[in-house]
């Protein structure tokens, strides 16, 4: 099961994504169209302070035209290591450092139309940053402390939709406690 490319259009090209239409020869001899979404990849990050609060941002999603609640993220710059775009991300949405970084898994968000990569970290010990990095210009958002109760409220209500965040926070009420 494989495809070969045999040809390659741009579409779209920005800062963060390229819009390619491929033509590829699927294994069965098919010839077909694929359209890709080239993305230089991001890292995630839940961040858990001292007292054990899980800290979230609240923000409008322009795409789906809702507010949503999220782990901090941002895209991958240039040959940046995951590691530390997650703890960029944090300073710069959260406005707390970790003291410790957890790799959780990289995961293929969308991966039926781009080959996007978003590594997942957990960040232990946050401390608040009384001066943080500066956020994007085009970024507005709210800073939200919850408890492990609490945001086991907001999944079972549905509340969070984002699919990044769902999985670190899935995989955090799951740990055992120490």
């Amino acid at each position: 099961m494989k495809e070969t490319k045999i040809h390659s259009k741009p579409i779209y090209h920005s800062n963060f994504l390229r819009i390619e239409e491929d033509t590829v020869i699927t294994s069965e001899s098919i010839e077909t169209k694929r359209i890709v979404i080239r993305h230089s990849g991001a890292s995630a990050i839940l961040p858990i302070t001292d007292d054990g609060k899980i800290v979230l941002i609240k923000q409008f999603r322009y795409p789906i035209d809702l507010v949503t609640i999220e782990v901090p993220a941002g895209k991958l710059e240039l040959n940046e290591d995951p590691i530390l775009c997650a703890n960029r991300e944090c300073e710069e949405e959260a406005h707390v450092k970790p003291e410790k970084i957890e790799h959780i898994m990289s995961i293929h968000n969308c991966l039926g139309y781009s080959d996007e990569v978003i590594h997942l970290y957990i960040g232990y010990g946050c401390k608040h940053i009384k001066n943080p990095l500066p956020k994007d210009i085009d970024e507005t958002f709210e800073i939200l402390y919850y408890t492990k109760k609490e945001v086991q409220a907001l999944l079972q209500n549905h509340l969070i939709t984002d699919a990044k965040t769902i999985i670190l926070l899935q995989h955090y009420l799951a740990l055992p406690l120490f």
